[in-house]
């Protein structure tokens, strides 16, 4: 099979990945409103003209659309927090896109995902909005990936440039996505289960799209609506992880040495219920039906990949080279950097084994989200970051037959335009031609402008905003 057809296999498989998780698929099915009746997931509550809706994320503008079709004069207001330009991308592709009559009021702001003041303005409105409501009413909160962003409200006297300061410090230094938010918890009057804290005493429930490994409640944008159980002292103990004590701004370090201190006790949660609507595994399950269709053998191997991008897009390709050459030691000792579910290593290995005896089509499918160090001034994403390491891998063991595409289900892949890219042998071979060094782009995290500067960016994955976000897909074609 040629590389060309397994590119374009590879982003049929993407495609059908994020679209399962579109918000109009997934509300139609978790949600039923009948007469005055609201069903989540089989529960049911009792509602009139009192229902209000917020939201912050990625995909909360078509889960606010679908949502407000299916509430009609049950909805008496609302206001989300969407990304930057999120609504002329996608205006042609939502179904339900939000009506010109809407009772929702649309906010966009955070561009690059970076906290700014229109959606500190944002969050100013739905604070007021929380703050008002009485026993009678109904409130539903919508949360997807990127929330984090949408919904800024830093407690005094942090200031929200010093905020965005402190969480680019900690992302600069490789810092989880579990270890961000934790930051991002205690020095915020939303975050953390305080968002819900206001809305008492009225009735609270959560529609949540999970961008997060192993979906905790409490790490899904920072978790608004649900309990903050952690540990006081651990924001300030990620800080002195990554060495930052003395970066960061006095008024942040005043904050989480005084939460330290408090041991702060988060209230009754009584009149919060949290329910996740979709996940990474629903991308992945809808990424296989599609590779069977095109006759590959798919394996599920993870939705819990992470680790730092260069070197796992490396240790992908090296762990299946090894299995290629019956190097099985070799290969149990990548497969454990990659920290992969122990019961499957064996079922990867025979198929591996046998790829070539056989000759069959094999899609190997991860999910989860790398993380970046940053050490240069380039323009990048962790996925493009991945696959330009896994293109290098490619070419020095010149395998033609393997194909990986890395790309976040949100379409946007760092500050850049692009969802991903694609490792091919193909594409260093082209490099070369050009007189590019794909080694210097890597190592000054510019795999944006490397794959930029090829074809017109043939190998880049591009969607634009997808309207949804859980985390990134993995796509391993070997043919």
């Amino acid at each position: 099979m040629s590389t060309d057809t397994m590119c374009k296999d590879a982003r049929m498989i993407f495609e059908a990945a994020y679209k399962s998780v579109q918000p109009f698929n997934l509300i139609n099915k978790e949600i039923k409103v009948n007469l005055d009746e609201l069903q989540i997931q089989g529960k049911r509550y009792t509602i009139s003209k009192n229902v209000y809706v917020v939201g912050f994320g990625k995909a909360v503008l078509g889960m606010s659309a679908v949502l407000e079709a299916k509430l009609k004069e049950h909805l008496v207001s609302g206001i989300i927090s969407v990304p930057e330009g999120i609504q002329s991308a996608l205006k042609t592709k939502l179904q339900n896109y939000p009506e010109t009559k809407s009772r929702i009021q649309i906010y966009e702001g955070a561009s690059k995902n970076i906290p700014d003041d229109n959606s500190l303005l944002a969050a100013t409105k739905i604070t007021e909005l929380v703050s008002n409501l009485i026993e009678s009413d109904f409130l539903i909160v919508l949360i997807s990936g990127g929330g984090s962003a949408l919904l800024p409200a830093p407690k005094p006297p942090l200031t929200l440039k010093d905020k965005q300061n402190v969480i680019q410090l900690l992302a600069s230094r490789g810092a989880q996505i579990e270890e961000l938010n934790a930051v991002r918890k205690q020095l915020s009057m939303l975050k953390g289960g305080k968002l819900a804290l206001l809305a008492k005493p009225a009735k609270v429930v959560s529609l949540i799209l999970s961008d997060i490994i192993d979906d905790p409640l409490g790490m899904i944008a920072s978790g608004p609506t649900v309990q903050n159980t952690d540990n006081p002292s651990l924001a300030m103990s990620i800080i002195e992880k990554y060495e930052l004590l003395n970066l960061l701004p006095e008024s942040a370090i005043q904050i989480l040495t005084n939460t330290s201190a408090e041991n702060e006790k988060n209230g009754d949660f009584s009149h919060v219920t949290n329910f996740i609507i979709g996940n990474n595994v629903t991308a992945l399950d809808a990424a296989a039906r599609v590779a069977e269709n095109l006759d590959y053998d798919p394996i599920i191997l993870t939705n819990e990949l992470k680790g730092i991008a260069s070197s796992t897009g490396k240790n992908l390709i090296l762990l299946i080279i090894a299995a290629l050459q019956s190097k099985y030691e070799l290969f149990s000792n990548i497969y454990e950097k990659l920290q992969l579910q122990s019961h499957l290593k064996g079922i990867l290995y025979y198929n591996l084994i046998n790829f070539l005896d056989e000759n069959k089509k094999l899609s190997i499918l991860l999910g989860g989200e790398t993380t970046v160090e940053v050490h240069g001034s380039g323009i990048g994403g962790r996925n493009q970051e991945l696959a330009l390491a896994a293109a290098l891998e490619l070419h020095d063991k010149f395998n033609r037959r393997i194909t990986l595409l890395s790309a976040g289900t949100d379409g946007i892949d760092g500050p850049t335009c692009a969802a991903g890219a694609i490792a091919t042998f193909y594409v260093i071979e082209e490099a070369k031609t050009k007189g590019l060094n794909p080694s210097s782009f890597l190592s000054n995290n510019d795999s944006h402008t490397f794959f930029s500067e090829l074809n017109d960016g043939q190998w880049l994955v591009k969607t634009g905003h997808t309207g949804t976000n859980v985390m990134d897909v993995i796509i391993i074609l070997m043919s």
